[in-house]
């Protein structure tokens, strides 16, 4: 069977391949937080925003009032929180909103999946905005909504736009001029040119080298940056405890345990729900 990435796949096995394992092999879901709620509530709104059919952009109070609708609750540690959350965003799409109007147009795609068959493995994912410019130039748009500016010796080693443009060329045949994120949080955009050839080919064998080690199911447990915010620190056998022999294990069992314990109750209660509504699942 091809192994299927993403960028989100890749940085994942990339930072920790068995943090990879858990989710993309084993799909054990990950716990919802406040950040990843919010980002996912900016990029609904902006989807709502650059995805009308008309060329005149909707006013701000509209989009205002859309991200009160599409807003996603899960995650936050208490309404107090979520609040604080929800103000911080519409002031985010008030600043965003106010530095591009003047300058709005129809992107050529919004939020664009795309899914290749690359041989060796299948590349999906999904591209934000990509717009034509005055000049007819192309150029690729994705939105950021982490409050820190990364460095930019990271940007420039990070996958996520050459392979949008690797995207463009396969599905549109396009090559585009400029390749953008978007720091929603501080309004401000870092842009760099299009990969070339080379570079490109490079991109590739990256992709090729994970998908390999996908396949022969190396998944070792390697710490980073990142472990303080990871959602299987529970299981992991680099943070169980490990006060004699098998603790660790004992440990790991226990949580999985508790996870299993979450999903029967949320399974129990979503099927009272399609009870009560007359739908019948007991045959899937």
């Amino acid at each position: 069977m091809q192994v299927r990435l993403s960028y989100s796949a890749l940085s994942s096995y990339e930072n920790c391949p068995l943090s990879y394992r858990f989710q993309y092999v084993d799909g054990l879901e990950v716990e919802p937080t406040s950040y990843l709620s919010f980002g996912r509530s900016l990029h609904t709104a902006l989807e709502w925003l650059y995805g009308h059919d008309t060329p005149e952009p909707p006013t701000l109070e509209g989009l205002l009032a859309y991200l009160g609708t599409c807003w996603a609750s899960e995650g936050y540690a208490d309404l107090e929180e979520e609040r604080s959350f929800l103000r911080h965003g519409r002031e985010v799409l008030t600043r965003f909103y106010y530095a591009n109007v003047e300058d709005f147009r129809l992107p050529v795609a919004v939020e664009e999946r795309f899914e290749l068959d690359l041989h060796d493995f299948i590349l999906s994912g999904v591209i934000d905005r990509v717009d034509r410019n005055p000049d007819g130039a192309y150029e690729i748009i994705d939105y950021k909504s982490s409050r820190r500016l990364p460095e930019l010796n990271r940007l420039r080693k990070d996958l996520q736009l050459p392979i949008y443009q690797l995207a463009c060329r396969e599905v549109w045949g396009i090559t585009p001029s400029k390749l953008t994120f978007y720091y929603l949080v501080h309004n401000q955009r870092y842009s760099t040119r299009p990969y070339d050839e080379n570079g490109l080919t490079r991109v590739m064998e990256r992709l090729a080298q994970t998908a390999a080690s996908i396949s022969r199911g190396d998944f070792p447990a390697t710490a980073n940056r990142l472990c303080n915010w990871c959602s299987y620190q529970d299981i992991c056998p680099e943070r169980a405890a490990a006060g004699g022999h098998g603790d660790d294990y004992l440990a790991r069992h226990r949580a999985l345990l508790r996870r299993r314990e979450k999903l029967e109750k949320a399974i129990s209660g979503l099927e009272e729900e399609m009870r009560q509504e007359g739908i019948d699942f007991t045959e899937q």
